[in-house]
């Protein structure tokens, strides 16, 4: 399954390349805030046993470069990669009394966009949407735990493992969509969301149907 997206996802760049008309390639540059969140079901439980109270967004950074290749008059296909920083905050109910306990999990991906990019030329610059798939490869993880009881709060960091038999999966597959404005001298100001169409944990618990929510905002420059 996973090398069948892979094939599809890396022919259509193809596919768009070889159709694109006889314009200047351009390259551009990008970075900025993400505003990420783990959506997960309401059974899933920390590690103290209790439950999840709520979960927050966990603010992070995105940067990375697209190449836009033309398709049509005023439509290209934009592939692309960033390293994206994702996860969560959350707070659990507790089984234990006077015992609530919280994480901030840290994620990092090295994602690659493929999108279908749409403009609306101005006298001043350029209005654009676009919307596609991304496949993304996790980089690293990192889940920082804190444990109250009664007025002592402890901490516990570890590292995340990604694989098969860990708590979440290496891939991550889904779907995004921007929009932004780019001004005469070539910068341009974005903002897009990104979700997950599967879930990331492998866990039947812990982690039970974890998926990625990412709203951004940031800069960009064609080259």
């Amino acid at each position: 399954m996973k090398r069948t997206v892979f094939l599809l996802f890396f022919f259509s760049i193809i596919s768009a390349s070889a159709m694109a008309q006889r314009e200047p390639l351009k390259i551009g540059v990008k970075a900025g805030v993400t505003f990420p969140n783990i959506h997960t079901s309401n059974d899933a439980i920390a590690y103290d046993g209790g439950g999840i109270k709520e979960s927050d967004i966990n603010t992070s950074f995105y940067f990375g470069a697209t190449v836009n290749l033309p398709v049509g008059k005023n439509l290209s296909v934009q592939p692309g990669f960033s390293v994206s920083g994702k996860g969560t905050k959350v707070s659990y109910y507790s089984y234990l009394p006077n015992s609530p306990s919280s994480a901030i999990i840290n994620l990092t991906y090295l994602e690659l966009p493929a999108n279908l990019v749409l403009v609306f030329p101005f006298k001043a610059g350029s209005f654009f949407v676009g919307l596609g798939p991304y496949v993304a490869y996790a980089l690293s993880g990192t889940a920082k735990y804190t444990f109250s009881n009664t007025n002592i709060a402890t901490q516990t960091k570890q590292a995340i493992e990604f694989g098969s038999t860990k708590n979440f999966k290496r891939f991550d597959l889904g779907g995004n969509a921007l929009a932004g404005y780019t001004f005469g001298n070539g910068i341009n100001i974005h903002s897009g969301i990104s979700a997950s169409a599967f879930k990331i944990s492998n866990s039947s618990d812990t982690y039970l149907d974890a998926r990625n929510l990412v709203f951004s905002a940031g800069l960009g420059y064609a080259l």
